[in-house]
């Protein structure tokens, strides 16, 4: 990962230089506090076509890192389900767990519908 330094003017601290990773896409005129600094990458959806709406992006991922929060200054994954939450390494693999675990569930229940398909159209 190639970074570069830049300067955000900041009502707080005045100029502060940063490093900028290679992957944030972030605007940073907008942080007036030195804490609110933050980089943040382009997001990557899930695609899911539907029949109804054509592809449907869900579920973006992105990278997320604030160097001067007082909390976290990790760099983070954010994920997107109602609200973004932070994910580190782990909870990002258990995520991913999830999603597989529910990707068998939505099987299941592709199989089920199609039962039920099938014996609403012989009642007819």
């Amino acid at each position: 990962m190639s970074t570069r330094t830049i300067t955000i003017p900041t009502a707080d601290h005045g100029d502060v230089q940063v490093v900028e990773p290679d992957w944030c896409t972030a605007d940073h005129t907008g942080e007036a506090y030195r804490e609110d600094i933050e980089h943040s990458g382009a997001e990557t959806p899930l695609v899911v076509y539907t029949p109804c709406h054509g592809p449907v992006r869900t579920l973006p991922v992105g990278f997320l890192w604030r160097p001067f929060s007082p909390t976290n200054n990790q760099i983070m994954a954010t994920l997107h389900i109602g609200d973004w939450h932070e994910f580190n390494p782990a909870d990002l693999d258990r995520a991913a767990d999830a999603l597989v675990e529910h990707a068998a569930t939505l099987r299941v229940y592709a199989r089920q519908l199609a039962v039920l398909q099938h014996k609403a159209g012989e009642g007819r």
